[in-house]
């Protein structure tokens, strides 16, 4: 996402040629695309209808495929589960940002989070069956986990600074995450059990969202 024009809009950028497409024109939010496991679509977040955000997927010429929400609330953060059939996103339908699942198909949406007041972030593990997040509690935000049926929540984190944007090692054995805990964001690697903590970034300035490549596993 980028503010280039003046609007949030998405962008695609070719590594190679370093040549970059927008591919959203709408107005208003443009945010927190993410790539259909196939690569052949992007879901994200647009508010360009009523101004309440909603989860979209497009296709890579910027065209609306279908809108997935359409309510009053804000639905945002939405992540693609790797068998393609199920989006994870963030909304405020139940008063507080909570997270849901939706069967893409069916249009069928189901809440996954009820402790916390605010959950954000989520995350697939690469076999499908748990969702790494952000919560937040007594105002600082840690790492959970949960499996996909809402069962075992588990925290990782316990830190004084926030923990935030997990993202899974394609292996599914690390968690990547921002951590602010030593005062400005720094990227943290540590094994799916929340064990095993450490820092992976140490230049000046704020080190966020961490994201990894398909082809390289951390060890």
């Amino acid at each position: 996402t980028s503010y280039k024009d003046g609007n949030p809009d998405v962008y695609i950028s070719d590594l190679f040629y370093g040549q970059e497409k927008k591919l959203s024109y709408y107005r208003g939010l443009n945010i927190a695309p993410d790539w259909s496991p196939d690569g052949e679509k992007i879901v994200l977040t647009l508010s360009q209808d009523d101004g309440n955000s909603d989860i979209y997927i497009i296709n890579l010429d910027g065209e609306k495929i279908s809108r997935l929400t359409n309510d009053w609330a804000n639905d945002v953060s939405p992540s693609w589960s790797p068998d393609g059939e199920k989006i994870a996103f963030v909304s405020n339908r139940s008063g507080s940002p909570q997270i849901y699942i939706m069967e893409i198909k069916k249009r069928k949406v189901r809440r996954l989070t009820f402790k916390g007041r605010y959950n954000t972030s989520p995350a697939w593990s690469p076999k499908g069956d748990k969702i790494a997040f952000a919560g937040r509690r007594d105002n600082v935000f840690d790492i959970y986990t949960i499996n996909t049926d809402g069962s075992g929540l588990r925290q990782l984190t316990f830190n004084s600074g926030g923990n935030e944007n997990p993202s899974w090692s394609p292996d599914g054995r690390h968690i990547a995450f921002t951590s602010s805990r030593s005062g400005s964001k720094k990227i943290y690697i540590m094994l799916a059990d929340g064990s095993d903590e450490r820092v992976i970034t140490w230049g000046k300035g704020n080190d966020t969202d961490p994201f990894w490549s398909p082809y390289l596993n951390y060890r």
